[in-house]
């Protein structure tokens, strides 16, 4: 257990009294290469998925509206793929409205915020060499740079 959180953490951050914005160097680098890597699939995944699935509801919604009144099969062969989707335009509506939801959950799941992530990376030690990690506050200020507070 401390092993694995020996290797999440990389590197250490040291506060100063008084000060309060820090310069973290190569954190926008690792940032990118985070979100680039794993984190990046469930994103662009996701978002597939959106789009498929507003294009299928739109489908559904449109066969709803302007589709056949009346749909003429055969008997003994039955309906075919496109006769069902005339048939129940709901079910397709409903299947992409379900699409879209999966898509955004997808994509929601892989954004890390820049606090997040540096939060999860760093340690933060104070003076005393007093690890303060849980009680610290980071706002993003622009590129490596980051406003850090200690809240007791």
């Amino acid at each position: 257990m401390q092993r694995a959180e020996e290797e999440c953490q990389i590197g250490r951050i040291d506060l100063k009294s008084g000060a309060r914005n820090y310069n973290v160097p190569g954190f926008s680098e690792m940032y990118a290469a985070h979100l680039e890597g794993r984190a990046g699939d469930p994103v662009f995944y996701g978002r597939l998925l959106i789009a498929i699935g507003c294009a299928v509801a739109a489908l559904g919604i449109a066969i709803a509206i302007f589709g056949p009144e009346v749909i003429y099969y055969d008997l003994y062969s039955g309906l075919t793929l496109s006769q069902y989707i005339q048939l129940y335009p709901g079910f397709v509506a409903i299947s992409g409205g379900v699409m879209m939801a999966w898509g955004g959950k997808l994509s929601n799941e892989g954004v890390v915020y820049r606090e997040d992530f540096l939060l999860s990376r760093y340690k933060f030690v104070m003076e005393d060499e007093r690890d303060v990690s849980g009680q610290v506050e980071v706002r993003h200020l622009e590129g490596d740079n980051f406003s850090v507070s200690l809240s007791l």
